[in-house]
């Protein structure tokens, strides 16, 4: 018996979202101001870091006590604890009344009674901080507690997550939780029509992925009149003007409240490159235009020039520079070209465009072709970037170094950085199982608070050394004699890898042993569900980049656990350190058995781009453990800096133009 669900509170389109808007333009500290946000946040968070055992607890006595109540009487409760929460004059005891009664409509609409750990890390949420879950606690109906105090408000609530698949997913599992309680639950993805989307942020509760949200709400700001301030609004309320005709194609309705779900992956990952909706350049006729065959001749120029000696690549900072000899050689080969080419700056800038496409952007790594279309790849996750585009001709040199048709030049019509939209949430909390190794960083730019929760089981899962090899294809050659060797025994095995070439690579030499596995990278992604749904079976061996270590939950079946549950064995070690652990967090979850160990070698990306030289020279001289682990650690450590760095300047650049080009959000 459900609670009758309330209508959407449909206020003017034209008023809400500047009521609902929360605005905070903080730009990343500089100089003494890192001083002063590193001393408020560890006030802060200590502040919010007290122990939550003892209340979660209580709740979950107070949801035992209501099982024996008929459904009529806990429909009388859900409304005590909704009003409860509106009124809002005892916040904790309301909360905790609310999340009784929620674990209680879980546990009768799902079948399944919250941990008293499940509990905490909602608590930690409602407080509006990031609570750090390890793999396979919970996290998609934990979130069910803290979502539904923010639903009851009618201002809507967004939970976002990585991917399509995954909205979709949760969506489903806990909508007749959210029934129950009175509210209404709408999902956005890629498929979704523009009625139904606008449909769907009208609901308490809108699942989607990060994506859909964030360039949604670019598409309004390109839909929405210069002239849309509150003011103007609540005039044209008041003369009784209604609704104008760009309201139609709005679709957001304010910024309450968000629950992330791996807000690492969310909030730091995705916020490497801001986001940015681009329009073609306007040309005559149709097809590649003059700039895609200057791309292309520029790719032609490029093959003929020899690394080392007309250019040299730095991997380290992604970037080529022509050397003294390869200018000059570049001049004899343009010299006989049309008067575009004639100009040095200009040649040279598409040539060194050419060459980054040739030298750094990898096929297989950085990005891969589908339907005659190269589509980027995002190293964090190994999932396609759908829609996104390299700038400045990096795109068209790509794509003029495969022999494809170059799309053409796109201008920016409006961007944001993931910083500065969700800094513009009233309230923003989340989860992942690795947080932190950013939990400064997410201090820093969104003042969220990092707050560990206990795991239910012990963890029993093994942790081996690395192996290390000097060669790549002895490493590779390794771990295919490891899994064959294991895959007699009738152990899953999980092989992790960092990009596509790789995971195809240990698949071929897998089928050639004779073993039989499934594969799954940005190229397979709509095969995940059905990938992940076998991977813990009896004999499973899967192949799969960083993708199967977000969202998804592998579980062992009884034999499974009896032959040691899951081995996880990497291929190579990635430049964030949680991104190892979320991959080693697929074994051993529950209290399940597992073994995860790490295959590296001294030609891996990590090493050839961020190595020290001295270190490099140690670990292959010295037969010394502790150096070689050094070396990789020091590499993540570069690695991480450099990101931060690049998230920062990101963060620093779209401040910069919003205020230069005064365009504060309406």
């Amino acid at each position: 018996m459900n609670i009758a669900a309330r209508e959407p509170i449909l206020t003017s389109r034209r008023l809400w979202p500047h009521l609902a808007r929360h605005i905070k333009r903080t730009p990343p500290p500089t100089g003494a101001d890192v001083l002063g946000a590193w001393v408020e946040g560890r006030r802060v968070r200590r502040r919010l870091r007290y122990d939550r055992a003892a209340r979660a607890e209580s709740i979950v006595r107070h949801a035992d006590s209501l099982r024996d109540l008929r459904d009529s009487l806990l429909n009388d409760r859900i409304l005590q604890a909704r009003e409860l929460v509106l009124l809002g004059k005892d916040k904790d005891a309301a909360i905790d009344e609310a999340f009784a009664v929620t674990r209680e409509v879980i546990r009768r609409e799902l079948g399944l009674a919250l941990y008293v750990e499940q509990v905490i890390g909602g608590l930690i949420m409602a407080d509006g901080a990031c609570a750090e879950m390890a793999t396979g606690e919970g996290k998609t109906v934990t979130a069910i507690l803290p979502v539904a105090l923010h639903g009851w408000s009618g201002r809507g609530v967004h939970v976002l997550t990585v991917n399509d698949y995954l909205a979709s997913r949760d969506a489903e599992i806990t909508a007749p939780v959210y029934r129950r309680l009175g509210m209404r639950v709408g999902v956005v993805v890629e498929a979704t029509k523009q009625p139904d989307r606008r449909r769907a942020y009208d609901m308490d509760i809108t699942y989607a992925a990060d994506k859909q949200v964030v360039f949604d709400y670019l598409r309004d700001r390109l839909h929405s009149p210069p002239s849309a301030t509150l003011s103007g609004s609540i005039l044209e309320s008041i003369t009784g003007k209604g609704e104008a005709e760009w309201m139609s194609r709005v679709v957001h309705r304010g910024f309450n409240a968000v629950i992330i779900d791996e807000a690492d992956s969310v909030l730091i990952d995705e916020a490497v490159t801001p986001a940015i909706i681009a329009a073609e350049e306007l040309s005559e006729g149709s097809g590649e235009d003059a700039a895609g065959k200057h791309h292309r001749l520029a790719a032609d120029i490029a093959r003929d020039l020899t690394p080392e000696v007309d250019y040299k690549v730095d991997q380290k900072l992604r970037y080529v520079e022509l050397t003294d000899e390869g200018r000059e050689r570049l001049r004899d080969m343009t010299g006989q070209l049309p008067a575009f080419w004639t100009g040095p700056r200009r040649s040279e800038e598409l040539v060194r465009t050419a060459l980054v496409a040739k030298e750094v952007q990898v096929l297989g790594d950085d990005y891969i072709i589908r339907d005659e279309k190269v589509e980027i790849v995002d190293r964090s996750t190994g999932r396609v970037l759908e829609g996104r585009q390299w700038q400045m001709g990096l795109h068209q040199a790509v794509e003029a170094k495969e022999g494809l048709e170059t799309t053409k030049a796109r201008r920016t019509s409006t961007r944001i950085s993931y910083a500065r939209y969700f800094q513009q949430y009233r309230h923003v909390a989340g989860m992942s199982g690795t947080l932190r190794e950013v939990s400064n960083e997410l201090w820093r730019t969104y003042g969220l608070t990092v707050i560990r929760v206990p795991t239910h089981r012990p963890v029993i899962r093994q942790e081996k050394r690395d192996v290390v090899f000097k060669s790549e294809s002895a490493k590779l050659t390794a771990v295919v004699d490891r899994v064959c060797e294991v895959h007699k025994t009738g152990q899953p095995v999980l092989v992790g890898t960092r990009s596509v070439l790789t995971s195809e690579e240990i698949g071929r030499m897998l089928i050639e042993k004779g073993v039989n596995c499934r594969i799954l990278n940005a190229e397979r992604e709509r095969e995940e569900a059905s990938i992940v749904e076998l991977a813990g079976k009896v004999g499973a061996v899967t192949v799969a980049t960083n993708m199967a270590g977000r969202g998804t939950d592998i579980k062992l079946d009884p034999t499974a656990k009896e032959l040691g549950g899951l081995l996880v064995v990497g291929t190579e070690r990635h430049s964030e350190r949680r991104v190892d652990r979320q991959l080693f967090g697929r074994a051993g979850r529950q209290g399940d058995p597992g073994e995860a160990q790490m295959y590296v070698s001294f030609e891996d990306q990590l090493v050839r781009a961020t190595g020290l030289p001295p270190l490099i020279w140690l670990a292959k001289t010295l037969p010394m453990r502790l150096t070689t682990m050094l070396l990789w650690r020091q590499a993540q450590i570069l690695a991480s800096m450099r990101a931060v760095s690049h998230r920062l300047s990101t963060a620093r650049t779209d401040a910069w133009q919003e205020l230069s080009m005064n365009t504060i959000s309406r």
